[in-house]
């Protein structure tokens, strides 16, 4: 049947368009320069181990859609055009002008198809389209094919796929089922100028030949030269990735290249090896100059109810005097390397059992090498490390509850840690469950009960322990925590000195709590809200009294000597080897009353809020360990919570008020603002919050005094381009800012900018004797289509407060200006649909604890290509650290 020529036009036009020699690409710049001295690389398949190992193979390969894809099936062929004619010399049927045929989901377009009834090939001629039931479209000026489009010639080919990847080629044979073979072929993952079509893209591989393996699905390239902007860069004789289509595949990736001063250059490239459909492993031999061979593996499994994965790396070193002694360094450990496994397994559609295990040789292992724990989930960039981490769970999920069962052990890395002071944790169980109570079933009570409960065990070899004021390290190393008299300098454990962080010994705590609590809204729409709590904790405590580390040192030229003993934790906990148990009940009620108002810029809510607390007094704290509720920062976010601990091990005691209200403005198009303002006040009883306990948790916290400070918080947003937040917390006397947070962003076109700014006050009671202040920038402007500067700049406004203040005897670090500058880093880049390329710089400042001690600034230089469809290439540089040792005094 006839039909419009309109929409082939369109598409003649497009299939003839001649494919671009070496003339400039629709985008300029930098980046010819960087290719050409980066991209000469060795053939490899693209980055497949970045996918998680999936159990089928693509449905249409890259063959399948420039050939035909086979079928069994038996199915009719619709054919339109403008004419038919049916020629029976000829043993020909031809479909002219604008001819269609519909078959197995498949539609072949040409202005010419001729059916050659004995051989039973198709032959299509003049602006050829052919669509496959995926997406991907092959255009030709002429495609003999056969009957049901299986097998042909294709001439003067161009290829466009789901993926969005591009092919082309003078002439394309397909030599049998498994082979296609095209002549003088390109292949490129990027898009052509839409404004200028005839360009070529940024990059593309011409080659000789291109053969496709169908059975392998790989692509060959033979004689291949990869372009840049059509200029050839790099020349490459035998070259093979995968067909496009595929997301894994076996084959060399791309190489890893990084530098360190103490390992030297770096070079290896990993292969991988996709085993089966669920199941991989990355061999990553390497190269370093000073170090010799470091080779790491993993292994990925993905089950039918779970996965699991092994990371293993290791090196025998050449140069061990490369790096620090101890315990400042690895020092003559030669054969170094880390374990990982990371593994999920679900027990039902509720159940959950995993593990995500690490452990290293040594402490300092991952940073010496630049391998990030948590390569299997983290972030490979990062190149801080403060301890490894260890876990295995066991977790439920239901219906409003859920179950948790999982223990962990640490493995300290930074130089400070002692091993021994670092606790294992087992058992860890929580379970929380959320029940409606029908108030037909409950003589009318209805509401809401949650039951919470929480078991902890902990043990550790070592107690730890910090000096109340200025933190006092051992005069032997300058690495481990210690408390001294500050008079007469010698070891002195006390509750006035000193704060005791964790436990030498064993600790074991449950906690059940048990809430109710219903909301009424009454007729003047004031929102009620009464509740009531019962929480039973109960406790075992044996601390050891024996074990301890003592450091050598010296004072003045006198011989000193520091000692962390367990034995000193009888000074803060009198209890030991008893179990300590408590009940304390509580009730409260909870008003609100929103107000809401219609104003010209838009809707107020105005929502005032009381809430009363009503517990009996506790146990004295100066007899209660206190392991999992060392944090407390009060801000806006737990005004209203009945307890306001971060963890189990305390709990709000007496009868308190916590008041304050909200405000909302929703101003439709124009954004929104809000606020809040409250305060805490203890009505009776003792006050928790100004009874020091083991970590003086609750001193200084603005909770301490009968009437809390005052927390605010204000938000304004404009639009979807612009917020800002601010947080404070104000005496409740004087009105002395105690607390301060900010955070802005802003996004205006092609820039985008981030700042935050915090500023808290000294608590030397919990050891912090300085102001802390600090500001940070970040910044990223889209200088044209494509390309991108980014910088960031982190101050820390309170170094100076440092100034002349010994880090040990006799030695001083370098006077700060008030605009110290912490950590900044700078980058350029590029990226569009088909290559990514960053090139980011880092300066960072870093204390390296010792005697006597050193600022170095820790430098980076990150370089990434990522070219769609055939690999990424991320090296790291560590630059060599530039020490500010001129700086630091000695008298």
């Amino acid at each position: 049947m006839a039909k419009s020529s309109h929409r082939r036009k369109k598409d003649r036009a497009a299939a003839g368009r001649a494919v671009a020699g070496f003339t400039r690409g629709c985008v300029s710049g930098f980046l010819a320069v960087v290719f050409a001295l980066l991209v000469s690389l060795p053939a490899f398949t693209r980055d497949a181990q970045a996918q998680t190992p999936a159990p089928a193979a693509p449905t249409h390969t890259l063959n399948d859609r420039l050939a035909g894809a086979a079928g069994d099936k038996k199915s009719p062929m619709v054919v339109e055009a403008n004419s038919v004619i049916y020629d029976d010399k000829a043993h020909t049927v031809t479909a002219d002008g604008d001819a269609q045929i519909y078959y197995q989901d498949k539609i072949l377009e040409a202005d010419h198809v001729t059916y050659f009834r004995d051989t039973g090939r198709v032959l299509a001629e003049g602006s050829v389209k052919l669509t496959e039931p995926d997406g991907g479209v092959t255009h030709a000026e002429k495609m003999e094919l056969t009957g049901d489009f299986k097998q042909g010639f294709v001439d003067t080919v161009r290829a466009d796929t789901k993926e969005k990847t591009h092919m082309s080629a003078s002439r394309s044979e397909k030599r049998d089922a498994n082979t296609t073979v095209f002549e003088k072929g390109t292949y490129s993952a990027c898009a052509s100028c839409a404004e200028h079509p005839e360009r070529p893209p940024l990059w593309r591989l011409r080659a000789d030949r291109i053969i496709h393996k169908n059975a392998e699905q790989m692509l060959y390239y033979e004689h291949a030269w990869f372009e840049l902007y059509g200029v050839p860069i790099a020349y490459m004789p035998f070259f093979s990735a995968a067909d496009p289509s595929v997301t894994r595949q076996s084959g060399f990736l791309a190489p890893r290249l990084t530098y360190r001063s103490t390992t030297g250059f770096g070079a290896g490239v990993p292969y991988f090896w996709a085993i089966a459909p669920n199941m991989d492993v990355t061999l990553t031999p390497m190269y370093m100059t000073r170090q010799g061979v470091f080779g790491e593996a993993e292994f990925r499994h993905r089950l039918d109810n779970g996965y699991y994965q092994i990371l293993a790396s290791g090196i025998h070193q050449e140069q061990d005097a490369a790096f620090a002694p101890q315990p400042y360094g690895s020092g003559d450990t030669t054969n170094r390397g880390a374990i990982e496994s990371l593994g999920s397994i679900w027990l039902s559609p509720m159940w959950k059992f995993g593990w995500d295990i690490a452990r290293v040789s040594d402490k300092w292992y991952l940073n010496d090498y630049g391998l990030p724990t948590g390569d299997l989930t983290g972030n490979p960039n990062s190149f801080f490390f403060r301890e490894t981490s260890s876990t295995v769970f066991i977790t439920g999920q239901g219906d409003r509850g859920y179950f948790d069962l999982r223990g962990f052990s640490f493995q300290g890395l930074a130089n400070s840690d002692l091993q021994q002071q670092l606790a294992g944790v087992w058992p860890i169980m929580d379970y929380n469950k959320t029940i409606d109570v029908k108030p037909e079933q409950s003589f009318g009570l209805g509401g809401q009960l949650e039951i919470d409960a929480n078991v902890t065990s902990s043990s550790a070899g070592l107690a730890s322990y910090q000096q109340i004021g200025a933190v006092t390290l051992d005069r032997q190393y300058g690495l481990y925590n210690v408390c001294r008299n500050p008079v007469t300098g010698q070891p002195d454990y006390n509750q006035s000195n000193c704060l005791l962080r964790g436990i030498g010994g064993d600790y074991t705590s449950g906690t059940l709590q048990v809430s109710w609590q219903r909301k009424y809204i009454d007729p003047l729409g004031e929102v009620w809200t009464p509740f009531a709590f019962a929480r039973a904790n109960g406790n075992y405590l044996s601390y050891n009294t024996s074990g301890s580390d003592t450091f050598f040192g010296s004072s003045n030229g006198i011989p000193v000597t520091d000692t962390i003993a367990n034995s000193s934790q009888s000074a803060f906990l009198s209890n030991n080897n008893q179990a300590n148990g408590f009940v304390t009940p509580g009730i409260g009620v909870e008003w609100r009353y929103p107000l809401l108002a219609r104003s010209p810029i838009g809707n107020v809510v105005v929502e005032p809020i009381a809430q009363v607390i009503a517990r009996p007094n506790a146990q004295n704290p100066n007899t209660l360990v206190n392991m999992d509720a060392q944090s407390l920062v009060f801000d806006d976010t737990n005004l209203f919570e009945w307890n306001k601990y971060s963890g189990y091990d305390r709990f709000e005691t007496g009868v308190r008020a916590n008041y304050g209200a909200q405000f909302t403005l929703d101003m439709d198009q124009n954004g929104y603002a809000s606020a809040l303002f409250g305060q805490s006040y203890q009505l009776a009883g003792i006050n928790n919050y100004d009874q020091p306990d083991m970590a003086n948790i609750g001193l200084s916290s603005g909770l301490d005094t009968r009437a809390s400070d005052y927390v605010s918080r204000i938000a304004y947003s404009p639009n979807s381009n612009y917020t800002l937040v601010a947080k404070a917390r104000f005496d409740e006397d004087t009105w002395a800012m105690r607390r301060f947070d900010a955070a802005a962003t802003a996004n205006y076109g092609p820039i985008h900018f981030g700042a935050q700014f915090a500023n808290y006050e000294q608590q030397p009671l919990i050891g912090y004797v300085y102001r802390r202040e600090g500001l940070q920038f970040n910044t990223r402007y889209d200088v044209i289509e494509h390309y991108f500067v980014q910088g960031n700049i982190n101050f820390d406004l309170g170094r100076h407060y440092y100034n002349g203040v010994p880090l040990a005897p006799n030695v001083y670090p370098p006077d700060a200006p008030v605009f110290a500058i912490a950590t900044w880093g700078m980058g350029v880049g590029y990226a569009d649909e088909c290559t990514k390329l960053s090139l980011l710089y880092t300066n960072a400042i870093s204390d390296n604890y010792g005697y006597p001690p050193t600022y170095t600034r820790n430098q980076t230089l990150m370089f990434t290509l990522d070219l769609r469809t055939l690999g990424n290439i991320k090296a790291p540089f560590a630059l060599s650290p530039s020490e500010i040792q001129d700086g630091v005094r000695y008298n």
